[in-house]
């Protein structure tokens, strides 16, 4: 049974990280972005604000990957870095105000699609769904 949810997770994981995916959400928020650096700011979104280290890990990329991007987006004005108050050699990241705009254009078209994915689901379904969903990720945590 737990190798048929590893590979229901694989399954849906692919599902998520597919750039083609990426591509079609970027057009349909009518945002100005590559598939780089959507995942990017999307990641740095999450997990405001963020250290390069902690982003890359999160996303599984290397570090100067997730550095180059974020300076694109520094240079869009779509976020802001600044040393970190622990550690000057950190660079911390964190969306500008233009930034969370985008990022709330990004959410809303995101919404959207899982309103589609999940019409015919009812609620008690989406509510045990968002239950299992944060009490695995809760289990697997404690494997960090």
């Amino acid at each position: 049974m737990e190798n048929e949810i590893f590979k229901a997770l694989i399954d849906l994981v692919s599902i998520i990280n597919r750039p083609d995916r990426d591509k079609k959400m970027i057009a349909n928020a009518g945002v100005n972005l590559e598939a780089a650096t959507f995942r990017v700011l999307v990641g740095i979104a999450h997990l405001q604000s963020t250290s390069v280290g902690e982003l890359a890990a999160m996303m599984g990329k290397n570090y100067s990957s997730v550095s180059r991007q974020i300076d694109k987006l520094e240079t869009a004005g779509l976020v802001h870095t600044y040393p970190s108050s622990s550690d000057s050699r950190i660079r911390v990241s964190e969306l500008t105000k233009y930034g969370e705009e985008i990022n709330a254009m990004i959410n809303l078209t995101r919404e959207r699609i899982m309103r589609e994915a999940l019409a015919d689901w009812t609620q008690e379904e989406k509510n045990g769904l968002l239950n299992h969903l944060r009490h695995l990720f809760e289990s697997l945590q404690r494997f960090d």
